[in-house]
């Protein structure tokens, strides 16, 4: 029996007990493996969801909902000022209109149902422009925009539930809806996504 000589390949020789080297010394090609390259705590990496750098759910969400409900009030807005120019045309169609409004209670002339159309489609279509507007201005990190965001929901919900009390009982889906975002924009993740700056790059 002769003792075990140590061995040439740099990849089995040279190692102590433990499979370690000392100290520095590494053979050529191998080196210690990070932990932190494993585990995305290196130089470089991108951030994560939970470093405050993007948009919380709540405040997505809120974003999505505001471009469905803008696109919903442009639509609404543009379906009464056609029905004000139907009701104001002198044919058949302006006729069957004042009659249908008639038959509501309402007796307008044929001025007076474009003014009542009129108005009643700048409502729904204000609303869709400026909701539109915020919600594309929600990707800044801004205390202004968070707060503008909730003056107009705010502003909403007092004309949603008004239309409430006046019998517009169909006023209680998007009231509901619009209660939900001033919720979601004043939770705390959302508040502090607004209220601290955005990081300098």
């Amino acid at each position: 029996m002769y003792p075990q000589q140590p061995s040439n390949d740099p990849n089995q020789g040279g190692q102590y007990q433990g499979g370690q080297y000392p100290g520095d010394q590494y053979p050529p090609g191998r080196y210690p493996q990070d932990p932190a390259a494993h585990q995305g705590g290196h130089p470089g990496a991108p951030p994560g969801p939970g470093d405050g750098t993007r948009m919380p759910g709540t405040a997505i969400t809120v974003r999505v909902l505001m471009f469905v409900g803008g696109a919903c009030g442009l639509l609404l807005g543009g379906l009464m000022w056609i029905a004000a120019v139907l009701a104001a045309s002198g044919g058949q169609v302006g006729e069957e209109m004042r009659r249908a409004l008639q038959d509501t209670g309402l007796s307008l002339s044929g001025s007076e149902a474009v003014t009542f159309f009129g108005l009643m489609g700048a409502i729904p279509f204000v609303y869709g422009v400026v909701s539109i507007v915020l919600a594309s201005l929600m990707g800044r990190r801004s205390p202004v925009i968070l707060w503008s965001v909730v003056a107009f929901q705010g502003l909403a919900a007092l004309i949603l539930v008004f239309n409430l009390f006046s019998g517009g009982f169909a006023a209680v889906i998007p009231l509901l809806f619009t209660i939900a975002m001033i919720v979601l924009m004043l939770l705390g993740v959302t508040r502090d996504y607004y209220s601290r700056p955005a990081a300098a790059h």
